[in-house]
């Protein structure tokens, strides 16, 4: 950093935090007990800070993660242009964050800064030194299709979202795409019919199995089965009409996330995450007309709102169809690309919720 000026616009320092194991053999080496690998590295960076962008600069530190459950240090460092940095230090066991200046102006200066800074932040999320705030933190939450593209993954989404219960979150809305393929292959199945074949085998064992491996409840089976034959019913309609228009696709997909959030919420309620199916349409994403590519009406804020408010209760988790919504007349219309993000965002904005978290089941963001 160096290299960039004493006076830098924008400095990143990435300095992976020392293993506890590591700690240790210097430690036992230098037999000196007083060595904290957590506070050895807030201070290198700090310092480093300090050293790099001088009174005004930014700087943004950037920690490694680690795998180790053994392995404590802090998450986050973020600050914004012309200001100093702030150092998010994660409090352990407790997962609580605390803002710390590291760098940039005079006392007066700093204090402002920071107490600027934390305005912009839910207070849910920051925690003063002399206490700790036991309010939930409402969150809508996405996966997409990959995510629960099978049994084995609706497993491991339902425990996470248990996981994140018992951290302090509330998810208000789970909203969820099709399961794995599923979208495709009910495009696919349209092109068939097109071509006098009716055949939804493979979508209906993706999901029997997965009702059966998880052993739910008869009534979620006779949900799901009753949505995959009215779907099948539809396709031999297009098949003696050799007819699919925009409105007809559309209401085609439309039951891949139906399905997808009967097993999920399911699911939720037989690990004891108190749980409903929700098409999204019940709770006011309401669109235009343009099949394939709808967009949300004017007003829809208050709808979703005055539905979460009235029909939802704050304590079960709502699992919602993303993707696809219903225009004026009550027909099903699909978002377009993007579209299980726009709703997660939508509810997210509408209710007011403290964040919308867009889960993914890669080790990185493709931007």
């Amino acid at each position: 950093f160096f290299g960039i000026g004493g006076s830098p616009e924008l400095c990143i320092l990435a300095l992976p935090p020392i293993p506890w194991q590591q700690a240790h053999k210097t430690q036992a080496h230098s037999g000196n007990p007083s060595i904290d690998p957590m506070k050895f590295n807030i201070s290198a960076l700090a310092m480093a800070a300090v050293l790099s962008a001088g009174a005004t600069s930014t700087v943004t530190l950037a920690f490694a993660p680690s795998s180790s459950a053994n392995h404590h240090h802090p998450s986050l460092a973020v600050s914004s242009f012309g200001r100093p940095a702030f150092v998010a230090q994660r409090q352990y066991p407790s997962d609580e964050f605390i803002l710390h200046m590291v760098g940039g102006g005079k006392d007066e200066e700093a204090s402002k800064n920071l107490n600027e800074y934390k305005k912009n932040i839910s207070s849910k999320r920051i925690t003063e030194a002399s206490g700790k705030s036991d309010e939930k933190i409402d969150v809508a939450m996405k996966f997409g299709g990959s995510s629960i593209a099978n049994a084995d993954r609706v497993d491991h989404v339902t425990k996470l979202i248990k996981d994140q219960i018992a951290a302090g979150y509330r998810p208000r809305a789970v909203v969820c795409s099709a399961m794995g393929k599923t979208t495709n292959s009910l495009l696919a199945a349209g092109d068939f019919a097109l071509e006098g074949r009716v055949n939804i085998d493979a979508i209906r064992t993706l999901h029997m199995a997965a009702i059966e491996q998880f052993g739910l409840p008869q009534h979620v089976s006779d949900e799901v089965t009753a949505l995959l034959d009215e779907c099948q019913d539809m396709l031999r309609g297009v098949s003696l009409l050799q007819e699919l228009s925009p409105k007809s696709l559309d209401q085609l997909v439309s039951y891949g996330e139906r399905c997808s959030v009967r097993i999920v919420a399911a699911r939720l309620n037989q690990i004891g995450v108190p749980a409903q199916a929700v098409d999204s349409w019940d709770v006011g994403i309401v669109t235009d007309s343009n099949f394939g590519d709808a967009k949300l009406l004017p007003g829809y804020e208050k709808t979703v709102k005055d539905a979460f408010s009235s029909k939802i209760d704050p304590n079960v988790v709502a699992v919602v169809t993303g993707f696809i919504g219903k225009d004026g007349k009550g027909r099903i219309t699909t978002l377009g690309r993007g579209g299980s993000d726009l709703s997660a965002t939508a509810i997210g904005a509408s209710c007011g919720l403290d964040e919308v978290q867009v889960w993914k089941d890669v080790v990185g963001i493709l931007t």
